[in-house]
């Protein structure tokens, strides 16, 4: 609903006369969400004045200003007054039609000041819109556009009178003259030092902290946590400076709000209350849907076609023609076939099931969490372990919606279990998984001279005769060509006991072998495990088999113990061999929430944040560029260390990791590169891909690729495009989703952000005169990643202004999507990606098919644990419903335009939708083929975390419209959000 406010504006209202000798600007101004004004405002609470962008005051240095101007009820709004009040709603936006009269050289407005006078209420201005009436020169069709999006709070709390800049955009050597000293003084308030104390909801302050407010040392010693940043040993990003009080008991660390969702975060950086409730809406129905006592209601499996039998069944008939009666009856075939004895997957000895029940026993129980339920409460032990972890808020509003009434509540499946339901333990799963699901960035390739792993698990796969069966391989890190042709040798003669060998053998002399590494978790080991927690370092050898479409099977896993010689377990010790999958997910699955996730693309981008604000004026190109890659994440992150990072909160409680959790993050950020995080140095670096130079493949980052005089070999140096005619990048594994996908979305916003700087800065020397951008680079080194020395690259040539543009938006969108929005489908099972685990393998004859589903119930996470990850699972796999996605403008700058440069950057954008469009239908047709196994997998989930799905509607999106449009819950959710806002 929108209405008008009529009237002048001017003081004197619309008994005023016009000076004949000054031109009328007229205005419209549009204020959003502010019931203040729909129903209170009036008089002379708002002033507005105008600046002129060409003439300059020599009094002031500022440009020629308007008198002001006041926003009042006019006679429009008077009539509708008692509407609004009849429907008892705020005016959703209203429109105030103003005048302003200005002097004959006023010429061009490009900035206006607001003062709210109001000695209480804040408002929301959306947007102005300026033109001339009946000016001799300026056409009066021409508008000039501000698009504000801010909260304008009263100026007794503030002490500052907002300013406001046009659509228009200026490197600063170019700023208007009028608009220069407005310009400074507006990145001065921004940089400003504030007094010590708490700092209010109406500041706009945007300064730098370390992570001293994760720990509550009032509670005792357990809940004492390091201060992280600012030191060699805890190095860490810098975060939003929140300006809550110290703690009384330590003085160096800040204590926290008085509610999870009480506290500080810049007005224009908070997510709006819609969203917010959505997210906690979320959050409830996730707890209620997972949470909630075992149901009562028929079973899963006797309500639905189970999946094995759909996938038979469907091939015949419709799924609509299958009656209950026939799964039953197909169901007692399948269950009579279970009773016979299985051979192992892994062609060691047959094992059997002598009761198809207790095959599933072991996970009938997770899967009764997903059932539908009906449920009025939740059980008091839960809800005991629920009230040290949740917002006192989120619980209440749990038990009251349970409260209200008997809940119907029900979940879909996670996609790794909902064609399948054992298909996540297949081997070739476990690495395809690598590549393709929740934490794709954490495998490499297998160095030869990394051979030396590997050589330990040979010697164990062979069974010696004698000792002269030993193939003579010096235990170094340096194995020359003789003594590989030594080990072919024996790999060779030994070819009819152990075939396996020999692929093994050629797979790292050919380059394809793959590691994943989790070896760095020994030395916290000793601190980790206890308290329930039994937890390894691993590191697992896989190899890639096939050609083009080559899937890795995993060959070897190696698990340590600080002390301790390594574990050494092979596919060959079948139920070993499923014990240490187990572990190798759970190191993974620690790796991917604390780093993957959370380090690398929420924590990393925050500095980068704060240093856009302070640096970049609003009328810098590149502060438009990148404002919507920024949006609602200093928020999302402010809430993560309040609810899910802090000292006893929720992922202490669900990784292995537990109170080290935070410290684990800061030692891996030891080894974070800023230039490593755009994606193809990644993948160079971690040996997935080759750069192909003149047609000549070359090894290594781009960095570490020379120039050879004597033998004339093509390279390239570091300063080099990545994407030019004659070097690109080559995958090792063309069947790899995240890459092939990834690159494809990484080079359309590389000739996005080309194309958009291109309209700016005509050469290098532009780049370097740029003051803005030469103090937003220092700052983000030397303050808001001051701790990491390595990685950075001076921004002093237009092609390296792009890169790292180019990379930052890769991290808060396809990065983020990638690591993010996969997790309840594949987490959301707990046995694929434990989070914990109770038990060390145990020996080989201590465990048979008697009593091996016993000690994996014992070995997984309990159950409230399970439930608890599930429901988080959930949440944070869910995409709010005013998201903006990547190819995608907010409706309310949709109209804006950028004027002089609109045509071009206008053209541009479309051709950046338009290569996304192309880039969904690439992805579509990799989809359907079902040769390329790691699109798929055995649990027959199409790789879509990088799907950019720009048919998704653009927020808002009306009520009506959402009920038709069910959310869904698991990776079939498509779609690549802007920003880090979940």
């Amino acid at each position: 609903m929108v209405e008008t406010a009529g009237c002048c504006g001017l003081l004197q209202a619309c008994c005023h006369r016009h000076d004949p000798q000054k031109y009328i600007i007229q205005g419209e101004f549009e204020i959003d969400r502010s019931p203040w004004f729909s129903l209170c405002a009036s008089g002379l609470s708002v002033a507005v004045r105008l600046y002129s962008q060409d003439n300059k005051d020599p009094t002031t240095g500022k440009g020629i200003e308007s008198e002001n101007v006041y926003i009042m009820k006019g006679k429009e709004l008077e009539k509708k007054k008692h509407e609004v009040l009849r429907l008892k709603v705020p005016t959703k936006v209203i429109k105030f039609k103003l005048k302003f009269e200005v002097t004959r050289d006023f010429g061009i407005p490009r900035a206006f000041v607001v003062e709210n006078r109001d000695k209480k209420h804040e408002f929301f201005l959306k947007s102005v819109t300026l033109h001339y009436i009946n000016h001799p020169n300026i056409l009066e069709e021409r508008k000039f556009y501000f698009y504000c999006g801010s909260w304008v709070y009263p100026i007794t709390k503030t002490g500052f009178k907002r300013i406001f800049f046009s659509d228009q955009l200026y490197l600063p050597k170019e700023t208007p003259q009028g608009l220069v000293e407005l310009r400074k003084k507006e990145l001065q308030k921004l940089q400003a030092s504030r007094p010590k104390g708490e700092w209010h909801l109406w500041d706009r302050i945007y300064d730098y902290d370390v992570y001293n407010n994760l720990g509550d040392p009032k509670n005792g010693r357990l809940y004492d946590r390091p201060v992280l940043g600012g030191s060699t040993k805890f190095p860490y990003p810098r975060r939003l400076k929140m300006g809550h009080p110290n703690c009384q008991h330590d003085h160096s660390r800040e204590s926290g709000p008085a509610s999870c969702f009480q506290f500080y975060v810049p007005p224009d950086e908070r997510m709006s209350d819609e969203k917010l409730q959505e997210l906690k809406n979320n959050f409830v129905e996730a707890l209620i849907r997972f949470l909630a006592p075992e149901s009562t209601l028929p079973h899963l499996s006797d309500r639905e076609c189970p999946d094995f039998v759909t996938k038979v069944a469907h091939f015949f008939v419709p799924k609509a023609a299958i009656s209950k009666k026939d799964v039953r009856f197909i169901r007692s075939i399948i269950d009579f076939c279970r009773k016979l004895k299985l051979p192992s997957s892994h062609g060691g000895p047959s094992r059997s099931v002598s009761d198809p029940s207790e095959e599933q026993d072991i996970f009938e129980d997770i899967i009764g969490f997903y059932a539908d339920k009906e449920v009025e409460e939740l059980d008091d032990s839960d809800k005991q372990r629920l009230e040290k972890l949740v917002p006192k808020e989120i619980l209440n509003q749990v038990v009251a919606t349970l409260a209200l009434k008997r809940q119907h509540v029900s979940a879909q499946l996670p996609s790794i279990v909902a064609e399948d339901k054992f298909a996540w333990a297949e081997d070739k799963e476990f690495g395809r998984q690598m590549l393709a699901g929740t934490n794709p960035v954490r495998i490499r390739h297998l160095k030869r001279e990394e051979l030396l792993p590997l050589y330990e698990v040979f010697y164990k796969m062979w069974n010696y005769e004698s000792p002269e069966d030993k193939p003579e391989v010096q235990l170094d890190n340096k194995i020359n060509q003789s003594q590989l042709q030594n080990l072919k040798k024996v790999l060779q003669g030994k070819k009819h006991k152990q075939p396996q060998l020999l692929d093994v053998y050629l797979a790292v002399v050919n380059e394809r072998a793959f590691i994943l590494d989790h070896h760095y978790l020994e030395q916290f080991l000793t601190m980790i495990n206890g308290k329930g927690v039994c937890a390894y370092a691993t590191r697992t050898i896989l190899i890639a088999t096939g050609s083009s479409s080559a899937t890795l099977q995993p060959v070897g896993i190696e698990l340590s113990l600080p002390g301790d010689s390594p574990r050494l377990v092979l596919p060959q010790d079948t139920l070993l061999w499923e014990f240490a999958k187990f572990h190798v997910a759970s190191n993974d699955a620690a790796y991917h929430q604390l780093v993957s996730h959370w380090l690398h693309t929420h924590a990393v981008v925050e500095p980068f944040i704060i240093a856009t604000r302070r640096r970049l004026s609003v009328m810098h190109p590149i502060h438009r560029l990148l404002d919507p890659h920024f949006k609602d994440t200093l928020h999302i992150n402010a809430l993560a260390r309040a609810i899910f990072l802090n000292a006893g909160g929720i992922l202490e409680t669900l990784l292995f990791t537990g109170e080290y959790s935070m410290e684990l993050s800061s030692h891996l950020y030891k080894e974070w590169r800023f230039d490593k995080q755009a994606l193809p140095e990644d993948l160079l670096e971690r040996g997935m891909a080759k750069l192909r130079v003149r047609d000549e493949v070359v090894s290594g980052p781009m960095e570490q690729v020379e120039r050879d005089k004597s033998s004339n070999k093509a390279a390239t140096g570091a300063e080099q495009k990545m994407f030019e005619v004659d070097a690109e990048v080559e995958l090792v594994l063309e069947d790899y989703p995240y890459a092939k996908d990834g690159i494809e979305i990484w080079t359309a916003i590389e000739t996005w952000v080309t194309g958009y700087c291109n309209v700016f800065y005509l050469n290098d020397n532009d780049v370097k005169e740029d003051e803005e951008i030469q103090e937003w680079w220092n700052e983000i080194k030397t303050r808001g990643h001051e701790d990491r020395k390595e990685g950075w690259y001076d921004i002093n040539t237009f092609e390296s202004l792009v890169k790292a543009l180019t990379t930052l938006i890769w991290i808060t969108s396809g990065l983020h999507a990638a690591v993010n929005f996969g997790q309840y489908g594949y987490g959301g099972w707990p046995p694929n990606r434990p989070m914990l685990l109770r038990k060390f393998l145990p020996n080989e004859e201590d465990i048979n098919e008697e009593n091996i589903l016993k000690f994996v119930e014992e070995m997984l996470p309990d159950k409230f644990q399970m439930k608890l990850a599930i429901a988080v699972m959930d949440l944070l796999s869910r995409h709010t419903s005013n998201e903006v996605y990547l190819g995608q403008t907010s409706p309310q700058k949709e109209r804006q335009l950028i004027e002089d440069h609109e045509s071009i950057i206008q053209k541009k954008f479309k051709e950046f939708r338009e290569n996304l469009e192309a880039i969904e239908r690439n992805i579509k047709e990799r989809n359907k083929e079902y040769n390329l196994m790691n699109r798929w997998g055995f649990a027959k989930i199409p790789y879509k975390l990088l799907y950019p799905d720009t048919s998704k509607p653009m927020p808002p999106i009306s009520k009506e419209k959402r009920k038709h449009q069910p959310e869904k819950k698991d990776i079939n959710e498509r779609g690549i959000p802007n920003s880090i806002s979940i």
